[in-house]
């Protein structure tokens, strides 16, 4: 009797350390971005799309799937638009700042973040 007592136990506190984070953190976000931040992200995202476009069209015409005319043309509005999307990185130009937390961080690791960054904003003024 008390052994099936103790492993009812042992299962009800599995349970509720698999559960409880998503019971007590309900709604909660672990990181947040402002909004240049996910510009920027943006930008980084469509740039590393359109890189490996180049190259996907580059080993095509290798290969003789696409012909020189097609795969031309096809790179050149690939080019303008890496032309655009780094335009747009020089505006935002300035020092990229850090993510505050990783995804999926928990609150020690966010009240680290924010003394680091208090630390540092505060080290930086005269």
């Amino acid at each position: 009797m008390i052994l099936f007592a103790a492993q009812i136990l042992l299962i009800v506190g599995v349970v509720w350390f698999v559960v409880s984070p998503l019971v007590l953190r309900r709604g909660e976000r672990a990181w947040s971005e402002s909004r240049a931040e996910a510009l920027r992200r943006s930008i980084g995202e469509r740039k590393t799309r359109l890189y490996a476009e180049i190259v996907e069209l580059d080993f095509d015409r290798d290969s003789g799937k696409i012909s020189r005319g097609d795969h031309e043309r096809m790179r050149n509005e690939a080019m303008n638009e890496v032309l655009q999307v780094l335009k747009e990185e020089e505006a935002l130009a300035g020092p990229r700042p850090r993510p505050v937390v990783v995804e999926g961080g928990d609150s020690v690791e966010r009240m680290i973040e924010e003394y680091k960054r208090s630390r540092r904003g505060g080290a930086m003024k005269p």
